[in-house]
């Protein structure tokens, strides 16, 4: 997992986890070399924007290059960015114990469980584990909020470019490397701005997650192989909200998501092979994404800007394959259809039915796979189990940037094989 630095606007929710890698950041900045065991008692450090005080009653250092003084200005509130910035691409320890600590200011109050890290080495780190933490905010409404979390660890981070990146001032491509990363039980609940408290159901949004692992293998900073599952992430906005109303209509009360991925990248071979992307909903369905890609070259994953850019267009594409399992989704988007063109639901199935064997082989010119595509669309309409629809080039693999050029359906289809199965 590779995670670019990007500028975020504030929220009510992040407010937590800003306090969480306040923590983080202070304590990973950086196997030791000298034999420094450094222990300080009741820090209250003042955070930058002077709203909150973090409180922290130990802290345990083990096995430090740094000195007691140096270890104590990166607790400091009083330390200059470029001071604090250097200590940290210096620092190695073997550990770095938290036993608990606590966030407090007018806006709220976040109370965090044991943390301790090993391994930090400029930049680096080999394992992190929060126990977990919780608290209450308020908002700029002056509206309650409430943020917990289960227990948190990381393996094999590196931040050594966000450090580099901050000596030089320049926060593009800046990246946080992670081997692994396992979360489970964040909860989150907080008040709609935009929806009264005295409408039916409340104002009130609430943001869970049931569980992240992911892991990630590297070559510096190309990732060779990734995979990794998110389970149970539940959006459930108020009833009265605009969210809450346009899921209503489509028969939700709720998004209720996972996520699985699994990729590999050959940087010899410049080929990436995404296995696995697929996105599940409950009472909708799971769309599954997979697909072969070449002539990539790594930039695609390191560099910035325009140079990732031109990286990409740089490759080709062999195959590609979208599958999607319906689990109540393709029902519910035929009622919200029916219900907005006041017609009934079967009539509406049947005309989509029709549709799909007269229209798209004309959208497709005629093409003589066109009507086998249009059977295996009208099959799925008719009893919409699943829907397979894979894309394969015919011969040589097709450059990105001349898929993008395309714009007709003959010129796409002199390329590339176009094949659909349906309930299979």
């Amino acid at each position: 997992m590779t995670f670019s630095i990007r500028p975020r606007p504030a929220m009510p929710t992040a407010w937590a986890i800003a306090a969480l890698a306040s923590v983080a950041v202070a304590s990973l900045a950086g196997p030791a070399a000298a034999q420094n065991n450094v222990t300080l008692d009741n820090l209250r450090i003042t955070m930058p924007e002077g709203k909150s005080t973090l409180t922290i009653p130990k802290v345990e250092v083990t096995d430090t290059n740094l000195s007691r003084d140096e270890v104590a200005q990166l607790f400091s509130s009083d330390l200059d960015k470029d001071r604090a910035n250097a200590l940290a691409t210096r620092m190695k320890a073997a550990r770095i114990s938290i036993p608990e600590a606590a966030l407090a200011g007018k806006e709220g109050r976040v109370t965090f469980g044991s943390f301790e890290a090993t391994g930090i080495d400029q930049g680096r780190f080999q394992k992190a584990a929060l126990a977990g933490f919780g608290g209450t905010f308020t908002d700029d409404k002056g509206e309650d909020g409430s943020v917990k979390s289960g227990p948190l660890e990381l393996e094999g981070g590196n931040l050594a470019s966000v450090l580099a990146a901050a000596r030089s001032g320049d926060m593009a491509g800046a990246t946080v490397q992670l081997g692994r990363i396992s979360w489970s039980g964040f909860e989150a609940s907080f008040a709609d701005k935009d929806t009264a408290k005295t409408v039916p159901g409340g104002n009130r949004y609430t943001i869970k997650l049931g569980s992240l692992n992911a892991q990630t293998s590297y070559e510096g900073a190309v990732p060779l192989k990734s995979s990794g599952e998110l389970k149970g992430f539940v959006v459930e906005p108020p009833k009265g909200s605009g969210f809450g109303k346009s899921l209503a209509d489509f028969g939700l009360t709720r998004l209720d998501l996972g996520l699985a991925v699994e990729a590999a990248y050959d940087p010899n071979a410049r080929v990436l092979s995404v296995k696995d992307y697929t996105i599940s909903g409950v009472d909708a369905g799971a769309l599954g994404l997979s697909g072969m890609f070449g002539s990539l070259d790594a930039g695609v994953f390191t560099a910035v800007g325009p140079v990732r850019l031109k990286a990409l267009f740089g490759g080709d594409v062999s195959q590609l394959q979208a599958k999607f399992v319906n689990r109540g989704l393709f029902e519910k988007a035929l009622a919200y259809f029916a219900k907005q063109q006041k017609k009934t639901v079967d009539g509406l199935r049947a005309e989509w039915a029709a549709m799909s064997t007269q229209i798209l082989p004309l959208l497709l010119g005629g093409d003589p796979a066109s009507l086998s595509l249009a059977q295996s669309l009208q099959t799925f309409i008719n009893d919409p189990k699943s829907l397979t629809i894979s894309l394969k080039a015919r011969g040589a693999p097709v450059p990105i940037a001349q898929l993008q050029a395309i714009r007709d359906p003959q010129t796409f289809l002199a390329l590339v094989e176009v094949s659909a199965k349906a309930n299979e």
